[in-house]
């Protein structure tokens, strides 16, 4: 899935304005558990990875992107941060306590990824998958559906309560889960049986930006970065006016959430 390789154009930017990841959920993710040994997959410029060795554990962290790992090194240098590609690595058997991956693990190679991540964990190790995903509510629909119909984007706007419930019901396979949140292509059946029940928890997350601030955030995401030239250009003018014509603010509403399982 090369696609994931378009935020190393923006490595910057995305440090800059990509948000991090709640404690809460970092630390509810190692609660209760023995973990020293962590593989971070995806790591980008390093908001995950920095908050791991701020805990004393050992990581090696991977990304594709040389740019955006340059980051991540500067951001958590006691870290071991590698460019390459998951699916590409070949790590020992049952080398690790746990894999973790924030905003990336959707971009992995479905066939690949779920079993390389079970192989590679310890007994009674575990897969910890974070990210932010949009939420709406009655108040910031209309300026959501307005910047969908920017992009011309097939945009899903679900409510809280929906991505909750969604997850919640799909905790027999952690792939289920994070295909619900992410990309409906990740999900496969092996992954029930590589890993067990999910814990599911989530944080809401407010922002209210500014025309430049939104601007800035859409320019790290694929949708905007899959643009041509002159469609950018449009969508960035069409952003500017309608936050201008919401009053000089856009309600951005997201869930930072968390799935955990542990290897069968």
């Amino acid at each position: 899935m090369q696609r994931g390789f378009l935020f190393d154009r923006v490595a910057g930017l995305y440090d800059r304005v990509r948000p991090e990841y709640p404690e809460r959920l970092v630390d509810s993710a190692l609660a209760d558990r023995t973990v020293r040994d962590v593989l971070e997959v995806g790591c980008g410029a390093g908001q995950l990875t920095a908050a791991l060795v701020g805990r004393g554990l050992h990581v090696e962290a991977i990304e594709p992107g040389a740019n955006l790992a340059a980051i991540a090194r500067r951001r958590a240098p006691e870290a071991r941060v590698r460019v390459a590609r998951f699916e590409e690595l070949e790590p020992s058997d049952s080398s690790f306590d746990a894999v973790f991956s924030a905003t990336a693990f959707h971009w992995v190679d479905p066939r690949v990824g779920w079993a390389k991540a079970a192989r590679i964990l310890r007994p009674g190790g575990i897969l910890a998958l974070l990210s932010h995903v949009y939420v709406t509510d009655e108040q910031t629909r209309p300026s959501q559906e307005a910047l969908r119909d920017l992009y011309g984007a097939p945009w899903q706007l679900r409510d809280e309560r929906e991505i909750v419930a969604g997850a919640i019901v799909r905790t027999d396979n952690i792939s289920a889960v994070w295909a619900w949140l992410e990309n409906p292509a990740i999900e496969i059946e092996e992954a029930g049986r590589l890993f067990g029940e999910v814990r599911f928890e989530s944080v809401p997350h407010r922002l209210d930006l500014d025309a430049a601030e939104l601007v800035d955030l859409q320019r790290t995401t694929a949708t905007h970065l899959d643009l041509g030239d002159a469609q950018r250009e449009r969508v960035e003018r069409g952003m500017v006016e309608l936050v201008e014509r919401l009053g000089g603010t856009f309600p951005l509403r997201q869930l930072a959430v968390l799935a955990v399982a542990e290897r069968q």
